[in-house]
């Protein structure tokens, strides 16, 4: 696997895409019990219940995943080469 901070940020940000989107369906099949359900009051912007509600949240968390993805990637990067 590559030691490259875009290939950590890249995947971390699909997974928070993909765990997003499966919240959302969860959210659409059992409305009162699901993840966005409970943090959508929390949300300083709807995360969910329209369409524009999905889009913002998808895209918010594919950016909050790329954005964590980037900072463990340097920080992988970085520790690897003073520990050796």
């Amino acid at each position: 696997m590559s030691h490259n901070w875009k290939v950590t940020a890249l995947s971390l940000a699909t997974t928070f895409a993909v765990a997003y989107a499966l919240c959302a369906i969860f959210d659409a099949v059992f409305p009162p019990f699901g993840l966005l359900t409970a943090l959508a009051p929390a949300s300083p912007w709807p995360i969910g219940g329209s369409p524009a509600g999905f889009a913002a949240g998808f895209v918010t968390a594919a950016a909050a995943g790329f954005v964590l993805g980037a900072l463990y990637g340097v920080a992988s990067a970085f520790w690897s080469r003073r520990i050796q």
